[in-house]
């Protein structure tokens, strides 16, 4: 992209993470480092607004959600907010705790993310197809009761094994478990993210 002529803006910690290889833990995989044109020409720490043929652009950091990277944009003129990885639209979402994601977190963005919405605001997720505010106060919902499920297992004691096997989110995994991110797997990687990051 930035070949083609791109203007790359992020959040200071993309541009931290980019520069150096990253492990994704979940995946047990390596990601290179980017090469120098590939980087943010201009980095964010909290907000950023950009004014662009006609329109005003809302950049908002959240704190460690998906990833410790995310921002969600608000194309407020338009009223079209995408949300990036911090919404995986009818699915269970991936969550990095490689790179500081948990639940908890996903939990707070999803609330911020409601805060700038209305009835008429479009939603572009990171993956699915494009939201309503309705759909996206589901998936909210149904990240909550995730976090709910699985913290008190893992202030418990239980093992991650254990925790699996209970089958936690049986009654959630017919509607949100058919995506790429499989029942048993965002189990697993809810509670190493709880473990390592709250309750």
């Amino acid at each position: 992209m930035a070949k083609a002529g791109s203007r790359i803006f992020a959040h200071d910690n993309t541009r931290k993470r980019l520069r150096s290889e990253q492990f994704i833990e979940a995946f047990n995989s390596k990601v290179p480092a980017s090469p120098d044109i590939a980087l943010p020409i201009l980095t964010f720490s909290r907000s950023l607004t950009l004014y662009h043929n006609g329109e005003e652009l809302h950049l908002a950091y959240v704190q460690p959600a998906h990833t410790d990277t995310d921002i969600f944009i608000h194309f407020a003129k338009a009223n079209v907010l995408h949300a990036g990885d911090l919404f995986f639209n009818g699915m269970y979402p991936f969550i990095d705790s490689s790179t500081k994601g948990w639940i908890g977190g996903m939990v707070k963005a999803a609330d911020k993310i409601l805060a700038v919405v209305d009835d008429k605001t479009k939603i572009i997720p990171g993956h699915g197809a494009l939201s309503t505010k309705e759909q996206f106060k589901q998936y909210r919902d149904m990240l909550v009761t995730v976090h709910e499920r699985i913290a008190p297992l893992v202030k418990s004691g239980k093992s991650v094994e254990d925790t699996v096997a209970a089958k936690p989110l049986a009654d959630l995994d017919d509607k949100w478990g058919k995506g790429f991110m499989k029942p048993d797997m965002f189990v697993k990687i809810v509670y190493g993210g709880i473990k390592k990051f709250g309750m």
